[in-house]
């Protein structure tokens, strides 16, 4: 029986993860499941599921369930502690980088969907990980078909260009107003997800994220990413040849599904052909600038441009969920600030190891908006 950890068992990825884990018990021993900050919801998690632990990421002493003591966040990470087959990491941001750097000493395969780290931690995160003996599986539905792709097939190497696909969100063929209210940005046509990564995907940000992220996990260069839009949401990405075939991936859009498959299981879902029929779209990148700006860094800058659209995405993103600005500054901000020559210099810096990513980080934290 394998052992399996979900850490940030309360979010959108987690819940996921809970429903695929359920449905295969017999499968795995639930060694522990953990919660940023939501202990109410933990709880009720415990009771259901009855992992052997349970923590908080954020909690500073021991609380008690049950007779039973929490981990401490340190606690997991004991060097006497045997490594867990899967661990399932939904932590969300990217404070869940340092989280993310840490799993990947307990883990043997960690399944991924934080853009934050891989698109923030790179190659630094992704050789952590090998030293390790960490097998990192992205569980994003579009890094999770081309890397089952190219684990498929051997045909690296015959790649003319892969698109990343996108919904177009709730704006696709309706006029954005600059101070859109959050219920209409959130409105997402096909999933449901938290409110950050519902903004993001509203502006094209989570797609600019998921082109570093493809970058960072696959070494493939600038010209051979791209973007199209298939509003429904089956197709995750589409492989063209240099022999003129085109392969879309397809799958029903649920995340339960890269889950299942990166846990080595066969969660079947009742499949109907008749609804996967596909139309693709270029985007217009005069609706959505981030798209050109998010390729602009992708050719020009390092991974260093990479951190600082994340986080600044990131803090501006959070000042319109506070309602500190409107919705329409959010993609003005980050355009003028990547015009600012001093801001495109610290873009372009080479990053080598832990402490220059979070250098990055903390200069892109103290830029002024």
């Amino acid at each position: 029986m394998k052992t399996l950890a979900i850490i940030g068992s309360t979010g959108s990825i987690g819940k996921s993860a809970l429903k695929v884990y359920n449905n295969n018990k017999k499968n795995f021993k639930l060694v522990s499941l953990a919660a940023n900050t939501n202990l109410i919801k933990l709880k009720k998690q415990y009771l259901k599921f009855k992992p052997k632990n349970i923590f908080l990421i954020k909690n500073n002493g021991t609380q008690k369930i049950e007779n039973k003591n929490y981990f401490t966040t340190k606690d997991i990470f004991l060097k006497k502690n045997k490594k867990i087959d899967y661990v399932i990491s939904g932590v969300s941001g990217y404070d869940a980088i340092k989280i993310n750097f840490e799993l990947t000493k307990v883990s043997k395969k960690l399944l991924i969907a934080n853009k934050e780290t891989i698109v923030c931690g790179g190659k630094v995160f992704l050789d952590f990980a090998k030293k390790n003996k960490c097998e990192i599986l992205p569980i994003d539905s579009e890094h999770h078909c081309i890397d089952l792709f190219f684990k498929s097939f051997k045909l690296k190497k015959d790649i003319k260009k892969i698109y990343l696909t996108a919904s177009g969100g709730p704006f696709l063929n309706k006029k954005i107003k600059y101070d859109e209210k959050l219920n209409k940005v959130i409105d997402h046509p096909n999933w449901k997800m938290g409110k950050k990564i519902s903004v993001d995907s509203s502006t094209f940000a989570n797609k600019v994220l998921e082109l570093f992220e493809a970058k960072n996990l696959f070494n493939l260069p600038y010209s051979k990413l791209g973007i199209k839009i298939e509003s429904k949401s089956n197709t995750h990405a589409i492989v063209c040849l240099k022999n003129n075939i085109i392969i879309p991936i397809i799958h029903y859009p649920s995340m339960r599904i890269p889950i299942a498959n990166c846990l080595d299981l066969n969660d079947n879902l009742k499949i109907n052909l008749n609804r996967f029929s596909s139309v693709y779209y270029d985007v217009n990148i005069r609706k959505f600038p981030l798209v050109k700006l998010g390729f602009y860094i992708l050719k020009y800058c390092s991974m260093a441009g990479f951190i600082i659209f994340t986080v600044l995405n990131e803090r501006l993103v959070e000042k319109y969920l506070k309602k500190e600005i409107k919705y329409g500054e959010i993609v003005d901000k980050l355009v003028k600030l990547f015009k600012h020559n001093v801001l495109l210099r610290k873009s372009k810096k080479k990053i080598k190891n832990i402490k220059d990513i979070f250098d990055t980080i903390k200069y892109a934290k103290d830029v002024k908006l």
